[in-house]
């Protein structure tokens, strides 16, 4: 059987590493994480307030894959699958790959850590089924009741050096929830599909408090759909938000009746450009362009975040996902929600 490289660390660990598999130093020591990326992944561990001599650090594949390609033991196309493949996690994988997730399960179950580190995507894969590493680092996830945070590889970054201070700020969370209480789950209330009395009911409720000369912040976004308007969304504070359909595929006349619309984009006027009303939203541009074609009017905007962003770290993507994962108290990846 080729060398496998065994894990190391501290058994209870409050903090597991979790990575891809063994490179040619690890295997020349015998221990995960001692080349390139393993200094790497030290220094930034430092920068985000984690000693790695507190971590329990292992990978998901302990054998050196041949050519450092993993895709070798996790078959990506039919044709490359073998008979000695097993199924595991809705993948067809390799024997090394198998043993490595059923010892990886154990060794959680020894350490029991509070907080699990995921560094790239194979990691992901093989804790929390979810895949593509650029979509779900940051996300504040678990694995069965244990916190975990997924984030770049080490060597990933190595290759891409931008990627570097979104990595060490995704560890600085995992820090901030080394100890053992839950993550701070909010309260959210969100509704989607009012009644026309409870819509127009809480746009009156905003509507008050801005003409008794409170200035309120109102995050707003539109989604729309062959060149209309499909909802509007508002909210006025961390977990609260309101959703006003105004397309439904089940009612290709409209959702609300012509006057029950009328009343509602009247109001939606008179919210958003009361000179107290502070628009918030993500390329807002896009938005305003929607509200004159339709509507005839322009948003008081306050902050268009996606510029905000740009302006502050140009090299920086400026999607709102990414915006999200960066400054959200509580985040888990969630565009492709149904």
């Amino acid at each position: 059987m080729p060398f496998e490289v065994q894990s190391d660390g501290p058994i209870p660990a409050p903090v597991m590493i979790v990575g891809e598999a063994p490179g040619e130093e690890e295997i020349r020591t015998g221990k995960p994480f001692m080349g390139q990326s393993g200094a790497e992944l030290n220094k930034m561990l430092g920068e985000a307030g984690i000693a790695r001599g507190q971590c329990f650090v292992t990978n998901v594949c302990r054998e050196r894959p041949p050519r450092n390609d993993i895709t070798v033991f996790i078959p990506q196309v039919k044709k490359n699958i073998t008979s000695d493949c097993v199924l595991v996690g809705g993948k067809m994988v390799k024997p090394p790959v198998a043993r490595g997730i059923d010892l990886l399960i154990k060794e959680i179950a020894a350490v029991k850590p509070n907080i699990i580190i995921t560094l790239g995507n194979t990691p992901l894969w093989a804790l929390t089924g979810n895949e593509g590493i650029r979509k779900w680092r940051g996300s504040m996830l678990y694995y069965n009741d244990v916190k975990l945070i997924p984030t770049y590889h080490p060597a990933a970054v190595l290759r891409q050096w931008d990627l570097r201070a979104i990595t060490v700020q995704d560890l600085r969370r995992a820090a901030r929830f080394r100890g053992g209480a839950p993550y701070p789950h909010p309260n959210w209330q969100f509704t989607r599909e009012r009644t026309y009395k409870q819509v127009i009911g809480t746009l009156d409720k905003l509507l008050t408090r801005i003409h008794s000369g409170e200035r309120l912040r109102l995050s707003f976004d539109l989604e729309t759909r062959a060149g209309h308007i499909a909802c509007a969304g508002i909210s006025w504070d961390r977990s609260s938000a309101l959703c006003i359909p105004f397309m439904r595929i089940s009612k290709p006349e409209g959702y609300w009746s012509a006057p029950e619309e009328t009343s509602i984009v009247l109001q939606l006027y008179y919210l958003l450009t009361h000179p107290n009303a502070l628009v918030v939203g993500q390329n807002l541009l896009y938005d305003c362009q929607y509200t004159w074609r339709h509507w005839r009017f322009v948003p008081n905007v306050f902050q268009d975040t996606m510029v905000s962003e740009h302006s502050l770290f140009s090299a920086q993507p400026k999607a709102l996902a990414f915006l999200a994962s960066k400054y959200c108290a509580f985040y888990e990846y969630w565009k492709e929600d149904k």
